[in-house]
C-alpha cells in the first residue's frame, strides 16, 4: 500500500466487516488500490514493489479506461492511484480526469519529483481528494539515502506547489535507522508547508525492504522513541494538522484482516489482483474478469484452506513477508 512505498499500515485494508458476516452487506469494494505502473525514477531502498522497470505486459490505455468504466458503474467511492510513480504513465491525467468527473474521490500516491506549478495547477483542478508526497527527511543526507536519485529539494517545492495550488495535500514518512531522529522535525517541517496530514507507521518488512532489511530496520528503543514523538506532535497539532500514525507492524495487520479482511482490492499495473499486499495470493485478473467477478473470488480467496495456512505461517515466520511480490494465481471456482 502504499503504497510502492512503505505506508502506514491502515493503508493495506479499507473498512472492516462484522466478523461472522463478512461482506454481507458489500455488492462491490469500497476502495481500490491501484498500482497503475511499475516504472519509477527513484531507486528506493524500502520500496513495497520494488519498482523501477516498466512489468511485461501492463494494461494497455484502452484497458485502463474499462477498468475506469467498471469502477463508475459499480459506484466505487474512492481510488489510490499510486505506482510505481504513476506521473510517469501517459494515461495519468486522461483517467484521473474520468474518474473526477464521475464523481470518484481519487487519492494520488507520489515521490513529487515530476510536480511543478502547471501539474499542480491541473491537480487543483482536478480536485483529488488528497495528494499524498514521500518525505522520508528533514535533511538532503537522510532523504536522498533511503530515496536513490531522489531530490530532497525538489521535493519540499512539489509540496509548496501543492498547497499554493489549493491541493490538499499530505506527507508520508518511512521511518529508518537513519532518518527516525528526525521525525519531530520532518512533521514541524510539514507544518510549516501548509500540510494537512502527516502519516507514518513501522517501515514494512515486504519487496526491497526485506533485501534491505538489516541497514533500514529501526531498533526497538528506537522506535519506542518514535511513538514518543508522535504523540507529542499529535497533541501539539491538533486542530492544526492532522498526524496519523499506526502502532502494529505488518503481522499485526495479517492477523486482524484473517478475521475481518478488507472491502478493498489492489491491483497491480498488468491487470491482476491482489488478495493483500504483503501475501503474494493473485485472486483476479482485469483481463479474464469482470470486476464483479473479482469480487466474489476475492471473497472466497480469503476462506481457501491454503491462503489462511500460509497467512498465518507468515504470522508465526515474519521473514517470508519477503515472498509477498513472488505472485501465486489462485484456482478459485
Amino acid at each position: 500500500m502504499i503504497e510502492n512505498e512503505l505506508r502506514p499500515l491502515s493503508r493495506l485494508g479499507g473498512t472492516p466487516t462484522p466478523k461472522g458476516n463478512i461482506f454481507s452487506d458489500y455488492t462491490a469494494p469500497l476502495f481500490i488500490a491501484w498500482q497503475l505502473n511499475a516504472e519509477c525514477n527513484l531507486e528506493c531502498l524500502h520500496c513495497c514493489e520494488e519498482a523501477g522497470h516498466q512489468m511485461p505486459n501492463e494494461l494497455t490505455h484502452d484497458e485502463i479506461m474499462d477498468f475506469c468504466q467498471q469502477i463508475v458503474r459499480a459506484q466505487i467511492p474512492y481510488v489510490a492511484i499510486s505506482g510505481g510513480e504513476p506521473l510517469l504513465h501517459p494515461d495519468f491525467f486522461t483517467l484521473s480526469e474520468f474518474l473526477r468527473r464521475n464523481k470518484v474521490s481519487i487519492k494520488v500516491e507520489t515521490n513529487g519529483t515530476f510536480i511543478d506549478h502547471e501539474v499542480a495547477r491541473r491537480f487543483g483542478q482536478l480536485g483529488f481528494r488528497s495528494v499524498q508526497v514521500s518525505v522520508d527527511g528533514a535533511t538532503p543526507q537522510s532523504f536522498e539515502k533511503l530515496r536513490r536519485k531522489g531530490n530532497w529539494q525538489r521535493t519540499i517545492d512539489a509540496c509548496k506547489y501543492l498547497v499554493a495550488a489549493g491541493v490538499n495535500t499530505e506527507i508520508v514518512f518511512v521511518p529508518t535507522k537513519f532518518n527516525i531522529h528526525e521525525t519531530g522535525d520532518v512533521i514541524d517541517l510539514a507544518y510549516r508547508l501548509g500540510i494537512y496530514g502527516f502519516y507514518t507507521g513501522k517501515t514494512m518488512q515486504i519487496g526491497r525492504a526485506a533485501q534491505n532489511w538489516d541497514i533500514l530496520c529501526p531498533s526497538d528503543t528506537e522506535y519506542e522513541q518514535f511513538f514518543k514523538v508522535l504523540s507529542q506532535k499529535q497533541a501539539q497539532y491538533d486542530g492544526k494538522m492532522k498526524v496519523y500514525y499506526y502502532p502494529d507492524d505488518v503481522i499485526e495487520e495479517l492477523k486482524y484482516r484473517l478475521e475481518y479482511p478488507s472491502t478493498s482490492l489492489l491491483v497491480i499495473p498488468d491487470g491482476k489482483v491482489k488478495l493483500i499486499g504483503p501475501l503474494p495470493f493473485i485472486c483476479g485478473d482485469l483481463r479474464k474478469h469482470r470486476l464483479a467477478e473479482i469480487w466474489e473470488r476475492y471473497q472466497k480467496a480469503w476462506q481457501l484452506t491454503h491462503v489462511r495456512a500460509f497467512t498465518q505461517k507468515v504470522i508465526n515466520d515474519s521473514r517470508l513477508l519477503a515472498e509477498s511480490n513472488r505472485w501465486q494465481e489462485l484456482s478459485i471456482n
